[in-house]
């Protein structure tokens, strides 16, 4: 009999473990069944593109880093590796918003001046980085905490905590250093230093190329789901688990319960936590103190000459006491051509997060007239724009504060007792759209072995 396994949720975790789980599952004599439950009307979670005529705008994330094994494995497998577009050079200008001036963000000290970032005393400050002493022991440190002990607040502020809210739209006063940024706190725990850290390897904290298709990012999930010997099913809500020491039964809203030999959990945590409520409290408990801001993504288009204030490059970053509330702008034509007609200009403005959350709840009209106001302060753009979009997460990212990887654990040893129960997501295993493909390609391959051990 072909074991059968149920995956929660159909974003790019869920359809990453569905795809795996159907595709290597050939270890069984015939095969293993697969079925993705998802709530919403399609797949994809939150990589939402939206095609209107030329434009292409994402309602979520803008793309992933190449050089990600196991999501490079899945777009082979899935035939769509002449999909694949990559960004322009424009993309390696960054900017950040400060003392009401757009600054590039170059990455030496002397260019940090010369750009406005960092006056002399605080170029000094992060030139001194390698004599800083190494911490080797201590509470856990808050992102911010550890860029002020090591590269000085000014750095810290102007710097690294309008990093943190391009990333997670998130507080670098109360997100951890280990646990949001790992390779950060490598650099220190491995060699001492950042600077050190650095040069050893070769001046690059993540290789890769921003990376996404021809017809955005949503493309990996929905080809998966159309493409996946697995069955996907669409408006339909997981209510509730249960175990009978043999199988699991998957209650779903307005159908008969599915039977499942095992269960991958890949949805969001405050989606998953009800889902355990019954069967591992302890892991519910932990899922629910996981904090996810609203965001509210505005795209907005404008016609050749209407923008011109905008220089070439990725986007801007604000930092905070600057009088304006977007998290920052991604200038997506700017560094994915392709994504608005030619000659015109395709911007995203980010609202909400954790530093100002009402932004994120602004209705749709209101979030474009904020944002037409702040472009108009950024860049001098009054023109209306030809084409707008706007995408609201109510939940967005989830925040990797302090004490998040004893929260993890706490989730993970709650499911131990559970025989077959498996949980997936970029809660647990990092953000990144790549991430969470990952997480689910590793939470199938620990079904399968779990379920080959008990059919053994």
């Amino acid at each position: 009999m072909r074991p059968h396994l149920v995956v929660i949720g159909g974003g790019i975790t869920g359809l990453s473990a569905a795809w795996t789980a159907a595709r290597h599952g050939a270890g069984f004599s015939d095969g293993c069944d697969v079925t993705v439950i998802e709530r919403e009307a399609e797949a994809g979670g939150k990589a939402r593109t939206h095609r209107n005529g030329g434009w292409l705008a994402e309602g979520g994330p803008a793309g992933f880093l190449s050089g990600r094994p196991a999501i490079e494995r899945i777009i082979a497998e899935a035939e769509l590796t002449d999909e694949v577009v990559t960004a322009n050079k424009a993309a390696a200008h960054r900017f950040v918003y400060f003392n009401s001036a757009l600054r590039r963000v170059v990455p030496n000290p002397v260019g940090l001046v010369t750009a406005g970032l960092l006056d002399v005393r605080g170029a000094l400050r992060l030139l001194g980085e390698p004599f800083v002493p190494t911490r080797r022991s201590g509470p856990e440190e808050s992102v911010w905490d550890f860029a002020a002990r090591r590269i000085g607040a000014q750095a810290a502020d102007r710097l690294v905590a309008p990093m943190t809210l391009g990333i997670y739209a998130g507080d670098a006063h109360q997100l951890s250093l280990p646990s949001a940024f790992p390779r950060m706190a490598a650099l220190e725990s491995e060699h001492g230093s950042l600077v050190r850290g650095l040069i050893a390897k070769r001046g690059r904290m993540a290789t890769g190329t921003l990376t996404s298709f021809r017809d955005g990012l949503q493309t990996l999930p929905r080809e998966l789901s159309r493409r996946g010997r697995f069955a996907t099913q669409t408006r339909r809500a997981v209510r509730a688990l249960a175990h009978d020491g043999a199988r699991w039964s998957v209650s779903v809203e307005g159908g008969p319960a599915l039977v499942a030999d095992a269960v991958v959990i890949a949805v969001e945590a405050w989606a998953a936590a009800p889902l355990l409520d019954g069967v591992a409290p302890p892991s519910a408990a932990a899922l629910r103190q996981f904090d996810y801001p609203p965001v509210t993504v505005v795209s907005l288009g404008f016609a050749p000459g209407d923008a011109s204030g905008v220089p070439n490059g990725f986007g801007v970053l604000i930092t905070r006491g600057e009088g304006l509330r977007a998290l920052g702008n991604l200038w997506d034509s700017q560094f994915f051509p392709s994504r608005s007609p030619s000659g015109h200009l395709l911007l995203r403005a980010m609202l909400g997060g954790a530093v100002d959350r009402d932004a994120g709840t602004l209705d749709d009209e209101a979030a474009v007239a904020l944002v037409r106001r702040e472009l108009a302060r950024l860049y001098g753009t009054v023109a209306a724009p030809v084409f707008s979009h706007v995408v609201r997460w109510p939940r967005a990212i989830p925040q990797y504060t302090v004490g998040h990887a004893d929260r993890v654990r706490a989730v993970r040893d709650g499911l131990r007792a559970q025989p077959g129960l498996f949980i997936a997501g970029s809660a647990l295993d990092g953000i990144a759209f790549a991430d969470a493909a990952a997480s689910g390609v590793n939470a199938a391959e620990d079904a399968l072995r779990w379920l080959r051990t008990t059919r053994s």
